[in-house]
C-alpha cells in the first residue's frame, strides 16, 4: 500500500480507499456471512467438566447424534461472534472484484452440487475453468498471502486464458466429521511451512482448500484442483486419521491463541 493509496491484488493499480471493494473471502454465497470464533479455552474446559460430561452422555442416550450435540453446544455456548457481515479484505479494486464475480458464480454451482463427481463431469470446460479461477482467485485476498507475489495473476486476469502452468497447485478435500473438531465448521485461514515449500488455506461451508508451491506430500489424501477437468476427477472425503494439513494449520491457530 502506498501513501493513502491501495494496491489492487488483481490488477496492481493504486487506488484510493473508497475506491477499493471489501471481497469475501470466501465467497458470502459459501458460509461467509456471519462468522464466529470458537472459544479454545472455554472449550477445554467445558469438556473437562463432568456436567459437560453427564449432558453429552444423556443426549446420546436419547439418540441424538454426536454432530447433532456438538453442532448444539458450538452455536449455543463455544462460538463467539468474529465478523458480522463475513470476512472481508479491501485487496481488490471494484472492477476487479466485479470481474472475478463471474468466476464466483460458477464456483456457487460447484458449491450446491457438493463437487459430486458425477455432476461436476457434465459441466462444460469454461465452467469447470471458472471454478478454478474462482478458488485461485479467494487466495489474494487471505492475510497471510499478502507479501506473496503469485504467478497466476494473468491466468485470471484472462478470462479466456484456459491453462496454468505456474509452480502454485491447490489441493482440497470434502468435509466430513474427521476434518472438524467435534463437528465444529472452522472456516479460518492459515499458514504452514515446510522444508519444500509454503501452504495456504482457505475453506468454507463444505470444502477445505491448500494453495502451495510444491506437490503435496504422498501421505496426504487429496483432489487436485485441476482433476475437476479430467473425466476420473475423484472426490476425496475428509482429511483422514493423519489430519493433514488442515490439522496442522489448525493447531498451529489454536496454540497461537493460548499463548
Amino acid at each position: 500500500m502506498g501513501k493513502d493509496k491501495w494496491k489492487c491484488r488483481l490488477c496492481g493499480q493504486f487506488f484510493d480507499n473508497k475506491e477499493m471493494s471489501e471481497e469475501h473471502y470466501p465467497a458470502r454465497s459459501v458460509g461467509n456471512e456471519d462468522i464466529v470464533a470458537l472459544n479454545i479455552t472455554k472449550m477445554f474446559d467445558s469438556f473437562q467438566s463432568k456436567e459437560m460430561q453427564e449432558r453429552i452422555g444423556n443426549k446420546l442416550s436419547a439418540g441424538e447424534g454426536i454432530e447433532q450435540i456438538s453442532g448444539d453446544i458450538f452455536d449455543n455456548e463455544l462460538a463467539e461472534s468474529l465478523y458480522p457481515d463475513g470476512r472481508t479484505a479491501r485487496t481488490l479494486c471494484r472492477k476487479c472484484n466485479i470481474f472475478l464475480g463471474k468466476y464466483d458464480e460458477a464456483y456457487l454451482k460447484f458449491f450446491s452440487l457438493d463437487g459430486d463427481a458425477k455432476a461436476i463431469k457434465g459441466f462444460s470446460q469454461n465452467t469447470k475453468i471458472y471454478i478454478i479461477k474462482s478458488i485461485f482467485g479467494k487466495f489474494l485476498s487471505i492475510p497471510e498471502a499478502k507479501n506473496e507475489e503469485f504467478d497466476f495473476v494473468d491466468f485470471l486476469k484472462n478470462d479466456l486464458e484456459t491453462e496454468y502452468s505456474g509452480k502454485w497447485k491447490i489441493y482440497f478435500v470434502r468435509r466430513d466429521f474427521s476434518s472438524d473438531l467435534m463437528g465444529m465448521k472452522d472456516i479460518g485461514t492459515g499458514k504452514i511451512t515446510f522444508e519444500e515449500g509454503v501452504v495456504y488455506e482457505l475453506s468454507d461451508d463444505k470444502f477445505i482448500y491448500n494453495l502451495m508451491n510444491f506437490d503435496k506430500h504422498p501421505c496426504f489424501e487429496m483432489t487436485n484442483l485441476f482433476d475437476i477437468l479430467k473425466k476420473n476427477y475423484k472426490l476425496i472425503q475428509g482429511v483422514g486419521s493423519d489430519g493433514g494439513y488442515h490439522a496442522q494449520i489448525f493447531m498451529t491457530r489454536l496454540f497461537s491463541e493460548l499463548i
